[in-house]
């Protein structure tokens, strides 16, 4: 059996999320619970629940009660023993990774070594730097009262989470693919919709993550960005139930020099493995990714022509004179206008398929339209008699694309209705 169950510590499996306490908790405190939320430019903490020993008090409560580092209060509520903080918590278009330590460079170094030397090689294990997790530091600032009257006066001592959540990140499951080429072992993330029926056949989308997140831990394509759970949020799964897997990739899988590492044929192995096990439509088998997950996908497509219904095309790029036969593909590129080297050679080679009779629909869109002129815009470039498309988001950046991409419902439904050519 070539799917490995993946036994991962709790530590392990919130990455961040076992952080250690900037003090103890505040006397009547038992428990605080940090619900983070995945957006375009990553995870963050929305809901902090403070779990008190006895039943608390609404009236008096306000957002200056407490203070969260670096956050704003929006709401403060009250359920019994729990006073629940709402935080804002929204995409931030110019948001950047941060940035490697001295000590993630040692890592670098190290890794690089193992590989054979520097560089930013496809199959070498230069990455895993951006950390797309979020923490919270809380301090009481007000005197609380619980339900019977007695005051819990405010210690002024910082204090953090001693749970963690994420919702829809946390209704993966983590396994692992063994090579059968190699040997070695791929992690992947995976989504079973609720109510998983084998009778019935699901679609499945793959989502491939960029090389900010190679070497991460298995859960980080779930927390960079919506690119994965956005299809099994219980919102999607309502219109379109479908299993969804997002691997991990140890090493950069592809580099800007077209090179890319044996790990996408592991890939493909492993999607026609998981046919094996579960209830997939051959015929509505999806792909999808961003900058390096881009371009896997893209080879894989060239590799597999037969394998996908359809693509999601979001801030990558490939050599155009390789890109033919993907004409004859169910497709839907995104750039950003501010990412040049994807604009242009996406470009190329939508020209050349317009140059061997394919018909293409292109248009530009405002990156920071509202949903309502996002379908739109989404209807205004659908047609029947085409199935090849590539949108312009307005200004932006490379990671920007990403940021806006995988949250327009109308693009998502699109390659969810398509079937294999």
């Amino acid at each position: 059996m070539k799917r490995i169950m993946m036994m991962i510590s709790l530590a392990t499996a919130w990455g961040t999320a076992a952080q250690a306490q900037t003090a103890s908790l505040p006397e009547h405190v038992k428990g605080v619970t940090a619900i983070s939320e995945v957006f375009g430019d990553g995870r963050k903490v929305k809901t902090v629940v403070l779990e008190y020993d006895a039943p608390i008090r609404a009236k008096g409560l306000d957002r200056e009660t407490f203070t969260v580092a670096g956050k704003e209060i929006v709401g403060v509520s009250v359920d019994g023993r729990d006073v629940i903080l709402q935080l804002k918590a929204e995409t931030d278009l110019d948001a950047q990774p941060k940035q490697p330590t001295a000590q993630d460079e040692a890592k670098k170094q190290e890794r690089d070594k193992m590989m054979g030397g520097p560089g930013l090689k496809a199959g070498w294990s230069t990455g895993g730097d951006d950390t797309y997790t979020d923490s919270i530091s809380i301090v009481q600032k007000k005197v609380i009262r619980t339900a019977k009257g007695a005051k819990y006066a405010p210690s002024g001592v910082p204090f953090t989470s001693t749970k963690d959540r994420c919702r829809v990140a946390d209704d993966f499951r983590q396994e692992a693919f063994k090579s059968p080429y190699t040997g070695q072992i791929l992690p992947y993330n995976l989504f079973i919709p609720e109510g998983y029926d084998p009778s019935q056949q699901y679609p499945l989308v793959l989502f491939i993550h960029d090389a900010g997140v190679a070497s991460s831990v298995v859960q980080a394509p779930l927390w960079q960005g919506n690119g994965a759970v956005v299809w099994a949020s219980p919102e999607a799964q309502a219109k379109h139930p479908c299993i969804v897997v997002a691997p991990e990739f140890p090493v950069i899988a592809v580099d800007d020099d077209w090179n890319y590492s044996h790990h996408l044929d592991a890939v493909i192995e492993l999607l026609k493995d998981l046919q094996t096990h579960y209830s997939i439509d051959p015929d509505r088998i999806y792909t999808t990714g961003q900058s390096m997950g881009c371009m896997s996908s893209i080879v894989m497509m060239l590799k597999e022509p037969d394998l996908f219904a359809g693509a999601l095309l979001v801030a990558g790029k490939w050599n155009p004179e390789l890109m033919g036969p993907l004409a004859g593909q169910n497709i839907w590129i995104i750039s950003c206008e501010g990412d040049r080297s994807s604009t242009e050679l996406q470009g190329q080679a939508v020209a050349l398929w317009r140059e061997n009779g394919a018909q293409v629909n292109e248009a530009t869109w405002n990156m920071e339209a509202s949903p309502e002129e996002f379908a739109e815009d989404v209807a205004a470039m659908l047609s029947p008699d085409c199935h090849l498309m590539f949108t312009h988001l307005t200004g932006g950046s490379h990671r920007g694309t990403w940021m806006v991409a995988y949250g327009i419902e109308g693009v998502r439904d699109w390659l969810l209705s398509q079937r294999r050519r």
